[in-house]
């Protein structure tokens, strides 16, 4: 109860609260209460006895002792009570019968002290009004202290205590001294406002105690969860280092064997054998692609290209794969200069054109075109006929691990293609496309903003058919299988190579080589801890030039935090020959185009 128009602060801090947390809080408090019952009954017992000495110096000892034992006994009873009904401590399931029971309890101690005191009461006596005063005041003031546990029992305590005796006060006591009944029930409206504010104090203090020990909770878990992810990652990296190794090596011998094979059977055999390793390729990357995204190993770097030239690169690619499947692929896109990151745009296109080739039927078409959106904007877009895809499946598809026909016969992969195009967009900040109907094909691409044609660099139209002299290659990789079916492949290509397994077998090689090299091929992380960064500094520092390089690996955050170096180029593994011919082009080509005092832009 509180003065009129006033609303008590306990329950409006108690309609702060969700109901599941105020369920919390009042559990804390009364695991508090229960605690701190022995010291309580500490101090009233001495105030106890302090009363009864000074009702034994007013000269009624025999009252004193009835004063003592009486309120002794209940203080035994609230001291006994928890133990009895809480003996292993308040859970939730006895939360209520014993807050409700202490409630009834401090409203029967109030009773008892007020009728003592109302039966010590004599008028003609200063020290007897004293003493009856200090009798309700002492019982009655630990509750409006901060530290007060349940306002319930308060006010249960204060209202059996103080009411009776104010109304006995006013009605028996008179004269001007009857105005201290009034001053009584003033204190007692008092103290239950000040209780609802020790109570809001009680309350605001358990929340904050049982936040701060979530947040411990949630601090412990994070950094619990960040451990797993850690050692996630680290088991992904050497697992993706060794597993593409292999494949690495499968690949380049794959493209050395189609120089050697003129029968159209053999060829054909060799192109299934080559289908086999590319599903093996794509579902390692999926896996280290989307690793690297959660460990933040991918970074963003913007640059001016040509949308146009991106889209006939990737046609090209994909080309032997349509025409074996049937499937006619074009391209409908003008020379345009857009901005974005041009790796990963052309990651996510490529998942997009991975899809399309997959569930494009025989006789079907792809079209990979690029049309302006918005003055400022370009919208790049593979379209093609295949089955299309039910509007509730849409959002599903872009998340992890989810395939729309997982019983089809031919490999479909993990699910993460799409995943990662989301992710890739979102660290992008660019905008997906995606339109799908059934029977009606799909759709698919992103939104770039379009750039100043001006600014598109420079580019050399040669093919990839051959390279303008044999280059000279200086081969570094530890993996015998990579190394020799590597140098193969070099060397089918007309290149002259120097193969080592370690910067210091290169570097001695080379010593004894007449001709500066071309390119410089290097693993990122050799044996006994050998960096691949560190070899091309040396190998560079042995010539005194700064000679193109392409670095490879097969970790899952291989290139993340490089140091910035001129002319390098960072190939992932297991990169297949095209991408590996096609590097080492636009590295001698830049090199060609550079001033002798300008660094040679990468190729990555």
């Amino acid at each position: 109860m509180t003065a009129a128009g006033t609303q008590d602060p306990a329950e409006h801090t108690s309609r702060g609260f969700a109901p599941e947390d105020l369920a919390q809080v009042r559990l804390s408090q009364a695991q508090l209460l229960r605690r701190r019952t022995g010291q309580s009954c500490l101090i009233i017992q001495i105030v106890i006895i302090y009363l009864t000495a000074l009702i034994a110096l007013s000269g009624q000892p025999g009252f004193a002792l009835v004063w003592l034992l009486v309120t002794s006994a209940m203080v035994g009873v609230v001291y006994i009570y928890p133990r009895i009904m809480v003996p292993e401590g308040v859970t939730p399931d006895r939360l209520k019968r014993y807050l409700t029971g202490h409630v009834i309890i401090s409203g029967i101690t109030g009773l008892i002290w007020s009728g003592l005191a109302i039966r010590f009461l004599d008028t003609s006596s200063v020290l007897n009004l004293f003493i009856a005063i200090n009798m309700v005041f002492s019982i009655s003031v630990g509750g409006m202290m901060p530290s007060s546990e349940y306002r319930p029992s308060f006010v249960s305590l204060a209202t059996a205590t103080l009411v009776p005796f104010s109304a006995y006060w006013l009605v028996e006591v008179d004269g001007g001294i009857r105005l201290i009944g009034l001053g009584l029930l003033i204190y007692y409206g008092f103290g239950l406002l000040v209780s609802a504010r020790a109570e809001v104090q009680t309350l605001e203090s358990l929340a904050a105690e049982r936040n701060r020990r979530l947040s411990e909770q949630l601090k412990e878990q994070a950094e619990k969860l960040a451990r797993v992810s850690a050692e996630k990652t680290r088991f992904l990296a050497a697992a993706s280092h060794d597993m593409s190794q292999p494949l690495q090596a499968q690949g380049f011998l794959i493209g050395a064997l189609r120089s050697q094979l003129s029968q159209p059977d053999q060829r054909e055999l060799l192109d299934r054998i080559e289908a086999c390793w590319r599903s093996q390729q794509s579902l390692l990357q999926g896996l280290v692609e989307a690793a690297r995204i959660e460990s933040g190993g991918i970074v963003v770097k913007p640059a001016i290209f040509d949308v146009g030239e991106t889209l006939s690169r990737l046609a090209a690619e994909v080309s032997k794969t349509a025409s074996n499947h049937q499937i006619d692929i074009s391209v409908e896109a003008e020379p345009a200069a857009v901005r974005g990151d041009p790796l990963l745009v052309g990651r996510i296109l490529r998942n997009f054109l991975s899809n399309a080739l997959k569930f494009t039927p025989a006789g079907g078409q792809i079209k990979l075109c690029a049309r302006p959106f918005e003055p400022d904007r370009m919208r790049i877009e593979i379209t093609d006929t295949g089955p299309g895809i039910p509007l509730e499946a849409q959002e599903r598809i872009f998340e992890e691990y989810v395939q729309l026909d997982p019983d089809a016969s031919d490999t479909r992969g993990l699910g993460l293609g799409l995943s990662i195009v989301r992710q890739l967009a979102d660290r992008m900040g660019v905008e997906i496309l995606f339109d799908s109907r059934p029977g009606a094909g799909t759709t698919a691409g992103v939104i770039l903003p379009t750039a100043d044609a001006e600014a598109l660099p420079v580019s050399d139209e040669q093919g990839f058919d051959a390279f303008p002299a044999p280059p000279f290659i200086v081969l570094v990789e530890d993996d015998k299988a990579v190394r020799e079916s590597l140098s193969i492949l070099l060397t089918g290509w007309s290149c002259r190579v120097i193969a080592a397994d370690s910067g210091r077998e290169a570097l001695e090689a080379l010593s004894w080589a007449p001709d500066t090299p071309d390119i410089l091929l290097v693993d990122k992380r050799l044996k006994q801890g050998e960096d691949g960064l560190t070899v091309i500094e040396t190998l560079r520092a042995e010539v005194a030039e700064t000679v193109p390089a392409i670095l490879m690996s097969g970790d899952i955050d291989r290139f993340k935090g490089l140091p910035e170096m001129e002319a390098l180029a960072l190939l992932s593994k297991p990169a297949d020959p095209f991408q590996l011919r096609r590097t080492m082009l636009d590295l001698m080509d830049s090199g060609r185009d550079a001033a002798p005092d300008q660094p040679i832009s990468p190729s990555v």
